[in-house]
């Protein structure tokens, strides 16, 4: 029986002989040099510091992760092999600090495994980096690296004086006696695995389990880690970075399978991915073009919810290079699904369920087939744009950007057009601000709250806001165009009226609480 701890000696022993591996799912080694030095103190001092969880296997991986900059050797034939789920980063640490005997890999930086014991230290830590860790004194430095490696130990203790040396076998005897706790479960079934990883790993939305994909389901002729990255330069105008192959894992399950369901893709056979690609790249880049020209989203970060892009990718995948076009009726309905997903939150929190029956509904729609997609409950009033505060992780604030996107808006002195582009490609906060000024109402004793409701923001240009600064609307009101139909056709495009000009924050923010309710019902389809 497996004992449910490993010493360090032991440890360094298995992964040498490369029975303890790394899988390629896993993100690299990531942990800074005063990270890794705090956690070698907590072994130093006996602190609990958790177990490492390992999945054993006799089926190795097609590709594997490197344990730092450290590739380790193939494992022993008809050989148990561990994976490390959960880990990574402590295993590597004390691999890095205590091993002798694996050179690293050309150009990755090792610095971070100099470490070494200060034996007169009166720091609460006393593990340290040396600016030189070539050249040190023995009576003040010990090398971690040498705790394991008894010839250089003996060597370097020999001539030293006695309370020294006793300091040393002091160190040296805690971190041999040091134990890592360890959880082991063995399958062979890839989807318990996946369950598990996701889970461990989960931050509120389900995209973890899809990385295991890449690593079971692709032959040697077909990388999918290659394919996504060649896929997300080509989107990089986009906002999609080396992060987004979650997403774009997404969308092949969705084209391929039909679901968002992590544990269907997984068992998904990877010929079917190959033979798709092109499919599910058509779907990608066409599903782009559509929220560009008929949403203003120019950029993933104001895409209200991931699963957006999933179920829209689905619908415009297409076998053939050049498809033809959307008819309106399809377009329309996509628009108006759009809208009710995003002011009901339809796919917060992962929404894998919804997005399987959004997946099965627009397929539908694509075939001209009766369908019910986008006919589900949305309640929306004008609360929705005074609870909810502009921050722009929010997909409360990244619809209503939308939405006011969608009425074309005018700079606020100027009346000219804003480009919506320009400004929504950035996907941040700067050319957003407070209709009534912060500093106003704050003088006017309005809380944070209440000041950055959504009804209170517009998008107005930073020469327009600067012109405008803390004053009240009713003064910087002489700044804005004189004729009253062209101060109409402004304060429309923003959802205003020009009751704001009565200095009345409270009526201003009723009023056009309301206006912003009514254009979502609009676009919403909703009475």
């Amino acid at each position: 029986m497996d004992k449910p701890y490993l010493f360090i000696s032991d440890l360094i022993n298995d992964l040498k002989r490369g029975r303890i591996r790394i899988p390629s799912f896993q993100r690299g080694f990531v942990w800074d040099p005063d990270r890794v030095a705090y956690f070698i103190d907590s072994i130093y001092k006996g602190f609990p510091f958790g177990s490492v969880l390992l999945w054993r296997t006799k089926t190795p991986l097609r590709t594997e992760r490197n344990l730092g900059p450290y590739k380790l050797p193939e494992s022993e034939e008809e050989y148990f092999i561990d994976y490390v789920l959960d880990g990574q980063q402590r295993i590597t640490s004390i691999f890095g600090i205590f091993q002798n005997s694996l050179a690293p890999e050309k150009n990755q930086d090792t610095s971070w495994t100099d470490l070494f014991f200060q034996l007169n230290s009166k720091e609460s830590v006393p593990f340290v980096y040396l600016d030189d860790p070539q050249n040190y004194d023995n009576n003040e430095f010990f090398p971690l690296r040498y705790v394991f490696n008894a010839p250089k130990y003996r060597q370097i203790t020999r001539n030293l004086n006695e309370d020294i040396a006793e300091k040393i076998d002091d160190l040296v005897e805690k971190f041999t006696q040091a134990t890592v706790p360890l959880e082991r479960f063995q399958t062979e079934e890839q989807k318990y695995v996946a369950t598990v990883f996701e889970r461990i790993n989960r931050k509120g939305v389900e995209l973890n389990t899809f990385q295991l994909l890449s690593v079971w389901n692709w032959s040697g002729e077909f990388d999918l880690q290659e394919k996504f990255q060649e896929l997300a330069e080509n989107l990089q105008d986009f906002g999609f970075n080396e992060l987004d192959s979650d997403l774009l894992l997404k969308c092949c399950s969705a084209v391929v399978n039909n679901s968002a369901d992590p544990e269907t893709f997984i068992q998904l056979p990877g010929d079917e991915v190959r033979k798709k690609f092109d499919e599910i790249k058509t779907g990608v880049f066409r599903t782009i073009d559509f929220l560009k020209s008929e949403l203003n989203i120019f950029s993933l970060k104001l895409l209200p919810m991931d699963n957006i892009l999933v179920v829209l990718t689905s619908f415009f995948a297409s076998t053939q290079k050049q498809p033809p076009p959307v008819p309106i009726e399809q377009c329309e309905t996509l628009k108006i699904w759009f809208w009710r997903s995003c002011f009901s939150g339809r796919y917060a929190r992962g929404g894998v369920k919804s997005t399987d029956i959004d997946l099965k509904e627009v397929q539908k729609l694509k075939k001209n087939e009766k369908h019910n997609l986008g006919n589900f409950n949305v309640s929306i009033n004008s609360n929705y744009f005074i609870k909810n505060k502009f921050r722009m992780s929010t997909i409360a604030t990244t619809t209503f950007i939308l939405l006011l996107a969608n009425n074309q808006p005018l700079n606020f002195i100027q009346g000219t057009n804003i480009s919506l582009e320009d400004v929504l490609c950035q996907g941040n906060r700067h050319e957003f601000h407070h209709i009534f000024p912060k500093a106003y109402l704050e003088k006017n004793g309005y809380k944070s709250d209440e000041i950055n409701c959504l009804a209170n923001i517009s998008m107005l240009s930073r020469a327009d806001n600067n012109k405008i600064k803390d004053n009240p609307p009713s003064e910087y009101r002489s700044q804005m165009p004189t004729d009253d139909s062209t101060l109409k056709k402004i304060l429309g495009t923003h959802l205003c009226s020009q009751e704001m000009f009565s200095d009345d924050y409270d009526k201003f923010i009723s009023m056009r609480a309301d206006l912003l309710m009514q254009k979502a019902k609009e676009l919403s389809k909703l009475t």
